[in-house]
């Protein structure tokens, strides 16, 4: 029987993780191919990011304004005094003054990258959106990676949106961070409640995905470590195995799947051979390297979604699952959430880094390449009392890449909000719902892919005003 790429590609992650890997020596060089496919990567910010945290009007002394009501209800998520001039001394050091239309408002400084990716019509922040309306992690976590905002809480073992649009565009889910996440999954052809993941690969380290291969005894007759006679030895059995074993035998897939793993992992080391891995990654994700990331671990993603670029014909690279937890900001927000931010759109930090080594080394993957940023729900409109702001329901989404047509969509500071700062658990009201968003977004990967992966489209909300398909041009 012949073995599927698909299942090779599966084994290869399964078996790698299971024997301890380490990578293959470095044989023969494969030239990058051009990557002329469009590729999505989605980043969940697991615990509801406070969006509003990042992007806030500016400071105004006239009491009826909305920048006079942020500041005068969100100080204490600011870390300031509860005087005006703390307020305007915040906004004047910690924020860079931004416009886009009618909309004034300020980026947070240490958010350099995406300011500047801001100006340059780069990035594209769509607001009021809506999900979830039950606050409960767990439950929102489901609504928002599925796409589907009818989704149960119990819906867990479903097909997600990722998976729907690798399904319709042919192509393959890659997990940057390694876990299968809901959004990964791929429709099941008959149960509703399940899922198909056999598009989908793990890659927790792209640098370490391969059987372990040891040098031969010709090169290093000394190499005798227990690893090294192991792995000769099956290999030199499954050589044997391939050639004695009938095509019918039942036990033919075994070697068959060894075989695979194999070429898989010399396809895989000799491709990234090729491309080197650009100098700026190792750092975000080395401690004491000076620029090391809060979360190491989202500075290895970054490495594993350049090397997927690299390797994208190898693993059928379509759409890219990045993950990022810890923005549940009940309490002292500025201290616990805003190193989440700067490891992401710091300058020079994760994002900066990846876009710049693709511009540079990929400058197809960097023009076909998309990343939308989003959490499971929002954040109160006033904060609590223990610096930080509680759970929300309307929340924003950010979509970035060069061919996004940047700006705000969506009223970013509604004045329908002012009074409802003074109440308690207040939340942004939800206007365009969730799956308008990813649907835009489907299409933009391919005209049409946006009614298959989403089906009952017509039933979703949209803001007016608001054209989502004018965001990808």
């Amino acid at each position: 029987m012949t073995m599927k790429r698909r299942d090779f590609l599966r084994c290869a992650l399964l078996s790698s993780m299971a024997l301890g890997t380490a990578s293959l020596p470095r044989r023969a060089r494969a030239d990058v191919p051009v990557n002329d496919k469009r590729v999505i990567l989605f980043l969940m910010l697991q615990g509801g990011p406070d969006f509003r945290h990042i992007i806030a009007p500016p400071y105004s002394d006239d009491a009826a304004s909305y920048g006079n009501t942020y500041w005068r209800n969100r100080w204490r998520a600011h870390n300031t005094g509860s005087s005006k001039a703390e307020w305007q001394a915040r906004w004047d050091n910690d924020f860079l003054a931004t416009s886009s239309g009618a909309h004034s408002f300020g980026i947070l400084k240490k958010c350099g990258f995406l300011k500047t990716h801001f100006d340059a019509g780069k990035v594209a922040i769509i607001n009021n959106t809506l999900g979830s309306t039950t606050r409960d992690h767990a439950h929102s976590e489901i609504v928002f990676e599925s796409g589907d905002r009818t989704a149960g809480p119990n819906d867990r073992t479903r097909d997600g949106w990722g998976g729907r649009l690798a399904q319709a565009v042919g192509g393959g889910v890659v997990s940057l961070h390694g876990d299968v996440r809901l959004f990964c999954n791929g429709k099941h052809p008959t149960d509703p409640t399940m899922h198909d993941n056999s598009q989908v690969v793990g890659a927790r380290n792209t640098r370490s995905m391969t059987l372990f291969s040891p040098e031969s005894l010709d090169s290093n007759p000394a190499a005798g470590d227990p690893q090294a006679v192991l792995s000769r030895a099956l290999g030199s059995y499954y050589q044997a195995k391939r050639q004695e074993l009938p095509e019918t035998s039942p036990y033919r897939v075994f070697v068959q799947h060894e075989q695979s793993l194999r070429a898989f992992g010399d396809a895989l080391n000799a491709r990234l051979d090729s491309e080197p891995l650009p100098a700026g990654f190792e750092p975000l994700y080395t401690p004491d390297s000076g620029n090391t990331l809060n979360s190491r671990w989202f500075g290895e993603q970054m490495r594993n979604a350049f090397d997927a670029f690299v390797c994208s014909d190898i693993l059928g690279f379509r759409v890219g699952a990045l993950h990022y937890s810890g923005w549940d900001s009940h309490r002292d927000q500025v201290a616990s959430i805003e190193p989440r931010l700067e490891d992401i759109f710091g300058t020079g930090k994760g994002l900066d880094t990846l876009l710049t080594a693709l511009q540079s080394r990929m400058p197809d993957a960097y023009k076909n390449c998309i990343i939308v940023i989003g959490g499971e729900f929002g954040r109160q409109l006033r904060d609590n009392g223990d610096n930080g702001t509680d759970h929300g329901r309307g929340n924003s989404i950010i979509v970035l890449g060069d061919s996004i047509k940047g700006g705000i969509y969506g009223d970013l500071f509604p004045e329908a909000e002012i009074p409802l700062y003074e109440k308690a658990s207040k939340d942004i009201t939800g206007l365009t719902a969730i799956e308008q968003v990813f649907a835009a977004t489907c299409n933009w990967m391919e005209p049409g892919a946006g009614a298959k992966v989403f089906p009952d489209l017509s039933k979703a909300p949209v803001e007016d005003g608001v054209t989502l398909s004018a965001v990808f041009g």
